[in-house]
């Protein structure tokens, strides 16, 4: 049964807002894929400014029905800033499409977990397919029997930067992982730097090895060869920039600048320079990822690589909806994000040059210019 709408704005007004026909606002809210991308983020973004609600009958499993399947999202942990940030737009997604959303988390971050407890994770995951009318898992790992499993149910599966490598047959939803280490890497070969630390999260994630496959790229376009002394696998966390960042600063020939895997991690670096009698940017540059509150909060405020979490976990519940409404179609092609790179106070020229350096750290002569940074 229906409930009956409130007065309020009516499509006909979203459509005035955004400048297209009212047919176009209706296809828009129900993720219609023949709307471009463009289009509905102008009919999305009008729909806020009046607040229009979408009328809550209009998809299966509307919030009208206190008995509807909801769509599940899944954190590995709800206790980070990023999972804040996609939650939020998870959650105006689904007020916008009229649909329950419920969360689960595991607590603990993917990487950190044995292989009994990954057991326990995975059916936990099994157990919420059959009352889910899709499900978004958000930086978790993906197995080849939830994906079959939720293939039997007709379920949709979608993957927010998966923990590890995503089985066939669901689509996942990320940003521009290697083009924002590029980004980082050429702002500070830019400013002058030539050894360039980075501490990253875990081996085995996906964002993380694509970041690392960024700040390689970028050292090569500039003829500088890699040094993996230089490159530390941790966890997206203060305590990993605090420790492996203390590392690299303590190597024979530390380097001018590190980029950390997430903002949290470059405060970690922060404390770990200060603790050094190091100054942030004089003595040493340090770039973010993520661009969230922590990057105007700490001090110096920090040159960070933005990407955008509000319209990842947006275009997650997007997807999700799309798959679950066109049933028997395939999963979609990895969906990326533009990162930008956005430059505060954590980053300078080196202060001193690197040629006492150079015995040390390996060079090739492989010519060529590193790119412009865009954003």
């Amino acid at each position: 049964m229906s409930r009956p709408r409130s007065s309020g704005p009516t499509q006909a007004a979203v459509a005035a807002r955004a400048g297209v026909s009212v047919a176009t606002v209706s296809k828009a809210l129900r993720a219609d894929p023949v709307i471009s991308a463009p289009t509905r983020t102008a009919v999305l973004a009008a729909a806020r400014e009046l607040g229009y609600r979408t009328p809550v009958t209009t998809l299966p499993g509307a919030a009208a029905d206190p008995t509807a399947r909801p769509v599940t999202a899944v954190f590995d942990t709800v206790d980070t800033q990023y999972a804040a940030y996609v939650l939020r737009g998870l959650l105006e997604e689904a007020e916008l499409d009229g649909v329950w959303l419920r969360v689960r988390h595991i607590g603990s971050s993917m990487d950190q977990l044995d292989q009994a407890h990954r057991e326990v994770w995975e059916r936990s995951v099994l157990e919420v397919l059959p009352s889910s009318y899709g499900v978004v898992l958000v930086t978790t790992g993906v197995t080849a029997t939830m994906v079959a499993s939720a293939g039997e149910l007709s379920v949709p599966l979608v993957a927010v930067d998966p923990a590890s490598a995503v089985p066939g047959g669901i689509s996942s939803i990320g940003a521009t992982n290697q083009r924002g280490g590029q980004q980082a890497v050429t702002h500070l070969l830019e400013l002058g730097h030539r050894r360039i630390g980075i501490v990253t999260g875990p081996s085995e994630s996906i964002p993380a090895n694509e970041r690392v496959a960024g700040y390689r790229s970028a050292l090569a376009t500039a003829g500088i060869a890699h040094d993996p002394a230089l490159v530390r696998a941790g966890r997206f966390d203060y305590d990993s920039g605090l420790v492996h960042g203390g590392d690299l600063l303590d190597l024979k020939a530390p380097p001018t600048a590190i980029v950390a895997g997430c903002d949290a991690a470059a405060v970690g670096v922060i404390e770990a320079a200060r603790r050094r009698g190091l100054r942030v940017p004089e003595d040493l540059s340090v770039v973010g990822f993520d661009d969230t509150l922590t990057a105007t909060v700490c001090s110096p405020r920090l040159t960070t690589v933005h990407q955008p979490l509000v319209d990842i976990g947006a275009e997650a519940m997007r997807t999700v909806i799309r798959l679950a409404t066109s049933r028997g179609s395939r999963a979609l092609s990895p969906i990326e994000l533009a990162t930008t790179l956005v430059v505060r106070d954590s980053t300078a020229p080196p202060l001193h040059t690197c040629s006492a350096y150079q015995e040390d750290a390996p060079t090739d002569t492989t010519e060529g210019s590193h790119p412009a940074v865009t954003g």
